[in-house]
C-alpha cells in the first residue's frame, strides 16, 4: 500500500556483558499461526518469485550460530513487530579470526 506510511525504529544499549539492537517496525505485524516458523530456512509469506525465505533464516544462523547471540521478536497483528538482537561483548575474544585481525601490519609509503 503506497499510501500507507510506516516507521522503523532501530534502539542500541549495553546490557552486560551483551549488546542489545533492537529493531522495531509499525508494519502490520506477524500472525500468531506462522510466528513459530519465521526464521525456517525458504519459510515465506510472499508470492512465488518475490522471496526467497532466507533472510531471517541466514540472520538467526549468523547471530546465534557465529556470534553466539540471540535473536528474539514479539509481534502484534495490526501494530508491528520488534526484534531484538543481543551479542556477546567479548565473543570474539580469543578465536583465531580475532587474534589474527589483532596482528600488526606493514605500511608501506
Amino acid at each position: 500500500h503506497p499510501e500507507v506510511k510506516g516507521r522503523i525504529t532501530v534502539r542500541t544499549r549495553r546490557d552486560g556483558d551483551w549488546v542489545e539492537v533492537e529493531i522495531e517496525d509499525t508494519g502490520v505485524g506477524i500472525r500468531p499461526e506462522i510466528q513459530s516458523h519465521i526464521f525456517e530456512p525458504f519459510f515465506t509469506t510472499k508470492p512465488v518469485g518475490k522471496g526467497t525465505g532466507q533472510g531471517l533464516a541466514i540472520a538467526r544462523s549468523i547471530i546465534v550460530d557465529k556470534h553466539h547471540g540471540e535473536i528474539t521478536f514479539r509481534s502484534e497483528v495490526g501494530k508491528g513487530t520488534t526484534f531484538v538482537v543481543r551479542l556477546p561483548i567479548r565473543s570474539a575474544v580469543g578465536s583465531p579470526s580475532h587474534e589474527k585481525s589483532q596482528k600488526a601490519h606493514p605500511v608501506c609509503g
